[in-house]
């Protein structure tokens, strides 16, 4: 299907109202309907807010709190309408029984209360006691606009003796995609009617027929219904690299669930881009993150720290009021502000956290009478109440709030990976940079100080890890060399593949470069000797961890409720509004010692993963007789097991994890047994007791994973395929309701029309705001898109001999012959592309395969290859991230509410960069910079 960029969510709610209509109301599909009932929040009941002119929003979940519970956690245990005892019941599996009652938290088809067999009530359309008139927020036009629909409802007394109405997420859902249910309002009597979300409707966004649309709809459920479930969606890193990600990722994942295919081999969803979980996952992070020796870690998600580093805030152009539902004003008008927003409630990380080192805060906490943790933390949450410490991203411009030094460690985030390239050359760097037409932003922030200039420079000491002299390295103060694969001892997996890899050393490494473990085992060592020179006392600090998934701190804020404590709604409490704030010492002379063994923590305290853990003690005494232990008494590691060398550590990571040790893997599972009151979860890794894979077994062959709670699928004789241990087992999904959900209640979900979901166009923000002199040229606006490159990885080998041959010498961009021909371009002509934020000067590849209106230049090209000066920069042309700019989407943001809750490496602000307009003309004129 040929659509148009950016248009895969209007495809795909066009194809959910065919799939809807066809197969959820005109014919009655049991494999559809009881994975509905059992696995999708699809029967939980949602209050209906009346609004002032008699319509009705939907609101939040109904939940037990509400109906005068007062269990522990009632306010997320969550009702479904039960056909046979004909009331509401509170089913098993919510994320209140996650972290309430025991033997609960499981999907079996029963009322908690009583353990009685229930039915859910999918509909209330043959009991309904009223239909409501619903507004569902609407952006397929130029302006927002609100669809009126009808929804059959129900009436509900609450436990305070109001009476409310509500509905089923079923009925809200066939409601909003417009499908007719003989109720009355703006549904569609047929497909030809062009309302939203019909084929017709999205023929005129997408560009593909809607007759088309409908036939491969009707196929894809049909083939599930034939297969059981075994219809795919393989999607690649595109979706993600736009503004709306979550909103297009959500309307093809309905399709999944409509089907009935998530948790199917040879069915559901297929992300094959980013595989970045890696397989020995609970040793792994142990030792990453050196909880072995103390917690908690600094773990910090990227784009926001850049936002703000970078200062691209200061040149934003996005206004939220453009982009919020019709229904609600936004909270902010400036996307940063959402970010420290998110800081503040503990939604997301934040570091450097505070305007005040953490020394200087726990010497003012003494100073002021506190005597220990607790009066420290109770002392600091008095000044930033009081607003005489403030969080260091409202005022990214200040020396005290800078990042000075960072350490990058095989990436290449200079020139490559860096969106919005120029600004890190200018605020990050302080060098050369080709940025355009620098603009205020379009909507002054509320909560960050902007002064009428940023700092440039920050950075005091850039350190680059790296085997080759990529972008990076040329601009890093120092450059440590590395070992490339065949020169080092590793391991390599990813959440997709269900095996084990190593890498070996076949030769030693070259002159001075080393294994990435011995070059910080090295550092470790002079961090060690300079604290002991300066005779350097243990520092206080204090780290402000945010609200965790897969931890209690993902129910402290109930309802999905904001209470921004710092503007009067509510208290300041750490662990609940806000950040634990946790207070650690820090003995830099000790570092060394730590780097080279295993901690203490892991054999004292176990180790856990999502929420539940089990004892290590063996496995830590296993580690040292295979290791050996510290033999240097001088150390305070003397006695525990040696981790010095990669090998060793290696091991160490796979003895403790659940997927390469299938001890380990059958005492997780006991413990999540408890948990869930499921009886037969360990069944899945018995038979592998005996696994035990080391680095040198992984040299043999291949080593196949042991089935594990740390993954959602089983690869017990089968391949891998997430979700099975929830539609087989049924064992909960990890969310509010413990379903799969295409409802998402939170209060900024509303705010920005994305309970369900539904398709918002890209954004279209013009390349330039001010005039610029095109001296006679022509010149052409297209979208400008970063997909992969096909000739390199990432960016390595881009600039050997055999890959610079096979393709051009060099960066390219693709253009399609139409739109090269308007503006005076043939194939491999010099171009010039610019927008505000930068310039690229490349050659170009003239094809009939581009679509007209777009443009490609590959991810990622090294610009110190074959690259002229452009006039327009004054400086040599950019690189592929240099026409880009960082922009954070605040429903990226929240937290503390269950799977919207912030978890390493799963959750937070995306490096989106594909909604971007640039100006393309051609170089009269290529300048080498020869002299």
């Amino acid at each position: 299907l040929k659509l148009n960029v950016g248009t895969d969510a209007a495809l795909a709610m066009a194809m959910g109202h065919v799939i809807l209509r066809e197969y959820y109301v005109e014919k009655y599909v049991p494999l559809f309907v009881n994975y509905a009932k059992q696995f999708t929040d699809m029967p939980f009941v949602v209050m209906l807010d009346e609004r002032e002119d008699g319509t009705y929003e939907p609101g939040r979940f109904l939940n037990a709190q509400d109906m005068g519970s007062s269990e522990e956690y009632a306010d997320f245990d969550y009702f479904v309408y039960d056909a046979i005892s004909n009331e509401l019941v509170v089913p098993n599996g919510t994320m209140g029984k996650r972290w309430g009652a025991c033997e609960k938290w499981n999907l079996k088809l029963e009322n908690s209360q009583t353990g009685a067999p229930i039915n859910p009530v999918l509909s209330f359309i043959d009991s309904r006691e009223a239909v409501a008139s619903c507004v569902f927020p609407y952006f397929g036009n130029t302006d927002k606009s609100v669809l009126v629909r009808r929804v059959p409802a129900r009436k509900v007394t609450l436990s305070d003796g109001s009476e409310r109405i509500i509905a089923t997420v079923h009925d809200i859902l066939l409601s909003q995609y417009g499908v007719d249910r003989g109720l009355g309002g703006e549904c569609a009597a047929s497909y030809e009617d062009d309302i939203a979300f019909t084929p017709v409707w999205q023929e005129q966004i997408t560009g593909v027929p809607a007759d088309l649309v409908v036939k491969t709809a009707r196929e894809f459920a049909d083939n599930s219904i034939a297969t059981n479930g075994r219809s795919m969606i393989i999607m690649g890193a595109g979706i993600n690299h736009w503004y709306h990600a979550d909103d297009i990722y959500r309307t093809v994942l309905n399709l999944l669930l409509f089907c009935a295919t998530e948790g199917r081999n040879g069915g559901g969803w297929a992300h094959y881009v980013g595989q970045e979980k890696l397989r020995p996952a609970e040793g792994w992070a142990a030792v990453m993150s050196a909880t072995d020796w103390q917690k908690p870690p600094r773990l910090q998600n990227a784009t926001s720290f850049f936002y703000f580093a970078t200062d691209q805030w200061r040149s934003d152009e996005i206004d939220t009021q453009d982009l919020v539902s019709p229904l609600h004003e936004p909270r902010y008008r400036h996307s940063g502000d959402y970010n420290i927003l998110a800081a503040r409630m503990g939604w997301l990380p934040a570091y450097p956290t505070f305007n005040q080192s953490g020394q200087a805060i726990v010497d003012g906490a003494r100073a002021a009478g506190a005597t220990d943790d607790a009066s420290i933390r109770s002392w600091l949450v008095d000044q930033l109440k009081e607003e005489n410490v403030h969080f260091a991203y409202a005022d990214p411009d200040a020396p005290e709030n800078f990042p000075r030094t960072l350490t990058v460690w095989r990436a290449n985030l200079i020139t490559s990976s860096a969106k919005g390239n120029e600004y890190f050359m200018k605020y990050l760097l302080g060098t050369k940079n080709g940025l355009f037409e620098e603009e205020e932003c379009a909507v002054a922030p509320k909560e960050i100080t902007m002064p009428e200039q940023g700092a440039t420079g920050k950075l005091d000491l850039l350190v680059d890890l790296d085997f080759r002299m990529a972008g990076t390295p040329l601009y890093s103060d120092v450059i440590l060399p590395t070992a490339t694969w065949y020169e080092k001892a590793d391991i390599s997996s990813t959440d997709m593949h269900p095996f084990i890899h190593p890498f070996s050393e076949a030769v030693e490494p070259g002159w001075e470069s080393k294994p990435d473990w011995d070059i910080f085992r090295t550092l470790a060592g002079a961090v060690t000797k300079v604290a002991k020179d300066a005779d350097l006392a243990p520092l206080d600090d204090i780290v402000a961890v945010p609200l965790q998934h897969d931890s209690a701190d993902e129910i402290a804020q109930a309802r999905g409720e904001v209470h921004d404590w710092l503007h009067g709604d509510g208290e300041a409490v750490p662990g609940k509004t806000m950040p634990n704030l946790v207070h650690v010492v820090r003995d830099y002379a000790k570092t060394y010692d730590k780097w080279v063994a295993l901690g203490p923590n892991v054999r004292d305290n176990g180790l856990a993963n999502k929420g539940f853990g089990w004892d290590e003690k063996e496995e830590y005494e296993a580690i040292g007789k295979r290791n050996g232990l510290v033999d240097d008494k001088s150390l305070i590691s003397y006695g525990l097991p040696s981790i010095e060398n990669t090998v060793q550590a290696i091991d160490a990571v796979l003895e403790m994890s659940s997927t390469s040790n299938g001890h380990v893997a059958v005492k997780s599972f006991e413990a999540l047994e408890k948990k869930s009151g499921l009886d037969n979860l360990a069944d899945l890794a018995r038979g592998r007791e005996d696994t035990r894979i080391t680095y040198a077994d992984t040299q043999v062959r291949p080593q196949k994973i042991v089935t594990t709670p740390a993954f959602t699928g089983s690869n017990t004789n089968r391949l891998y395929t997430h979700f099975t241990m929830s539609i087989e087992e049924k064992l909960p999904f990890r969310t509010v309701t413990g379903r799969q959900e295409f409802y998402l209640d939170h209060e900024m979900m509303r705010e920005w029309g994305e309970q369900l979901a539904t398709y918002k166009p890209i954004l279209d923000y013009m390349p330039l705001k001010k005039p610029h002199d095109s001296k006679g040229q022509r010149e052409i606006v297209l979208k400008y898109l970063t997909p992969h490159n096909k000739w390199s990885t990432h960016s390595m080998y881009f600039d050997s001999q055999q890959l610079l041959t096979l393709f051009r010498g060099g960066q390219s961009v693709w253009m399609n012959e139409e739109d090269a021909a308007a503006i005076g371009v043939k194939d491999n002509d010099w171009i010039e592309v610019f927008n505000r934020n930068g310039v690229v000067a490349s050659r170009v590849v003239v094809s009939s395969r581009m679509p007209r209106g777009s443009m490609y230049m590959h991810h990622a090209q090294d610009r110190h290859i074959n690259v002229p000066a452009s006039k327009l920069a004054g400086t040599r042309g950019g690189t592929h991230n240099s026409p880009t700019h960082i922009h954070v989407k605040p429903t990226h943001m929240i937290g503390g509410y269950g799977q919207l809750s912030y978890g390493f490496n799963y959750y937070g602000t995306t490096g989106n960069q594909r909604d971007l307009l640039v100006v393309v003309r051609k170089m009269e004129e290529v300048d080498w910079l020869e002299d």
